[in-house]
C-alpha cells in the first residue's frame, strides 16, 4: 500500500515496538482479531500500534479492523491517519476510515468525508453520509440533501437520519413529502425509511409534519408509536384527540407512548382518560400515568397517588408517585409525605426531599424532616435535600418575586417534560 508519509518521523509509530504480539502475527486473522479486540476494550496506548497496522498491514481486512477499532477507542490523534486511509485501494477500508471519522466527530475530516460522497462504492458512500451527520457542521446539510431522491431507500434512510444531526430544518418539508408518499401506502418494506423519517420530523420539531404523523398513528404499523412520541416532542396541540384515541388501543408501546406525549402537551382534556392507568398491572403504565397526571394538573388524582406514594408493590413507582405529588402542588399531600422519611427506598427518599421543597416553604415540620433527609446514609438521598434546604434559606433571605416564581415553576414542568421523553 502506498503510503503518504514516513513512518519514522511519525510520533505515532514510535510506541510499535510496544505493539501487542499478536498484532504481529503472520495470520491475518490472529491479526485481525486482536486489533478487534483492542478496540472492544478501548486500550487506548494500542493507538500508535493500530496506526501502523492501518497504513503498513497488506491484508484488507487487518487494515479495516485496524480503522474500526481506532474508531472505537476514540483517540483524536487517530484522526489524520484515518484521513489518509479513505483514500486506501480497499473500499472495506475506506468504509471503515469514514465510519471512524464519523464516531470521532472529527471535523478535520469533512474534506475528505465530502469526495466520498461521489466513491464508487455504495457502502463507501452510505458510511461517508452516516459520518457527515455526526460531525455538527450544518452547513454541510445541503451537500447531503440530494440524497433523500436517491434511488436506493437505504441511501435515502440514511440521509435523514444524517439530516436530523445536523439539526437541517430546510429539509422538513421533503422529509414530510417523503413521509407522506409512503404512509399512504404502508409496506413493510419501507418501515425503516419511515421510522427514520419519524424520528427526524420530532427531533426537527416540524409542525408541518403533524397532520401526516397522525396519519402515521392512526394506521401505519410499526410506526405508531414512534410517531405519537414525535406529536409530543413537536409540542402541537392539534396532536390531542389522536393521543387520546390511542390510550384504548391494543398495543401497549403506544399506550405508553401516548401518555408520555399527552403529558408533555399539557392535554388537560384527556385527564378522565389517563387516570384508570394509575391502576394498570403494567409497572412502566403506572410509572408514566403518574408522570402525566402531574404535567396535566389534575388534582382530582391526588388520593390514589397518595396510595401509590405509601404501598404500590413497585419500588420505581413509589419515587415516581412522590414526585408527582411534588409536582401537583397540593399541600394536602404534605401529611402522608412527612411519614416516608424513613422510608427504607432511597430513590424514594431523594424525590421526597424535592416534593416537600415544592410543596412547603416554611413550616417547621417540613424543615425538621428536610434537615433528617439531609443527614441520610445514602449520599444522593442527602445531596437532594441539602440542595432543597438551601434553596429555603435562599428564599427566607430574599423574598422571591412572583414573576421569577412563575418561570422557575415553568421550568420544573419543562424538566418533567424532558423526563418524560426518555
Amino acid at each position: 500500500m502506498t503510503k503518504d508519509r514516513s513512518l519514522s518521523s511519525d510520533p505515532l509509530s514510535a510506541e510499535g515496538e510496544h505493539c501487542p504480539d499478536d498484532l504481529s502475527n503472520p495470520d491475518p486473522h490472529a491479526r485481525s482479531r486482536a486489533a478487534t479486540m483492542l478496540g472492544e476494550l478501548r486500550v487506548r496506548t494500542a493507538v500508535p500500534c493500530l496506526v501502523r497496522l492501518l497504513r503498513e498491514d497488506v491484508n484488507t481486512y487487518v487494515r479495516s479492523a485496524a480503522a474500526e477499532a481506532l474508531g472505537h477507542i476514540g483517540d483524536h490523534a487517530a484522526v489524520f491517519p484515518l484521513i489518509d486511509a479513505t483514500r486506501d485501494g480497499s473500499s472495506y477500508v475506506r468504509r471503515a476510515a469514514a465510519i471512524a471519522l464519523g464516531q470521532l466527530q472529527a471535523k478535520e475530516a469533512q474534506v475528505a468525508l465530502l469526495r466520498l460522497l461521489g466513491d464508487t462504492n455504495f457502502y463507501v458512500r452510505r458510511a461517508a453520509i452516516n459520518a457527515i451527520g455526526k460531525l455538527g457542521i450544518p452547513d454541510l446539510a445541503r451537500m447531503i440533501t440530494p440524497f433523500l431522491d436517491a434511488d436506493d431507500p437505504r441511501l435515502r434512510r440514511t440521509a435523514v437520519t444524517a439530516l436530523r444531526r445536523l439539526g437541517a430544518r430546510e429539509a422538513i418539508p421533503k422529509m414530510t413529502a417523503m413521509l407522506r408518499e409512503v404512509a399512504r401506502k404502508p409496506s413493510p418494506h419501507d418501515l425503516p425509511l419511515v421510522k427514520a423519517l419519524v424520528l427526524a420530523l420530532g427531533r426537527l420539531q416540524a409542525e408541518e409534519a403533524v397532520p401526516v404523523l397522525i396519519e402515521v398513528v392512526r394506521g401505519y404499523v410499526g410506526a405508531r408509536s414512534m410517531a405519537s412520541a414525535a406529536l409530543g416532542q413537536i409540542g402541537d396541540r392539534r396532536a390531542c384527540p389522536v393521543l387520546a384515541e390511542a390510550l384504548r388501543d391494543r398495543s401497549a408501546s403506544l399506550r405508553l407512548a401516548a401518555l408520555k406525549s399527552l403529558g408533555r402537551l399539557r392535554c388537560r382534556e384527556a385527564a378522565p382518560l389517563v387516570r384508570p392507568f394509575l391502576d394498570a398491572p403494567d409497572t412502566r403504565q403506572r410509572r408514566i400515568a403518574a408522570f402525566t397526571i402531574a404535567c396535566l394538573g389534575d388534582r382530582s388524582a391526588l388520593p390514589r397517588l397518595v396510595e401509590m406514594a405509601l404501598a404500590d408493590e413497585s419500588p420505581i413507582v413509589r419515587p415516581v408517585a412522590v414526585e408527582a405529588l411534588g409536582r401537583l402542588g397540593d399541600p394536602a399531600a404534605l401529611p402522608p409525605l412527612l411519614s416516608l422519611v424513613d422510608d427504607p427506598n432511597a430513590y424514594l427518599r431523594a424525590a421526597l426531599a424535592y416534593a416537600l421543597g415544592a410543596l412547603d416553604d416554611s413550616s417547621e415540620a417540613v424543615e425538621a424532616a428536610l434537615r433528617r433527609l439531609a443527614d441520610d446514609a445514602v449520599e444522593h438521598v442527602a445531596e437532594a435535600a441539602r440542595r432543597v434546604l438551601a434553596a429555603r434559606q435562599a428564599a427566607q433571605a430574599e423574598p422571591v418575586p412572583a414573576e421569577v416564581t412563575e418561570s422557575a415553576s415553568a421550568a420544573q414542568g419543562g424538566w418533567l417534560s424532558r423526563l418524560l421523553g426518555r
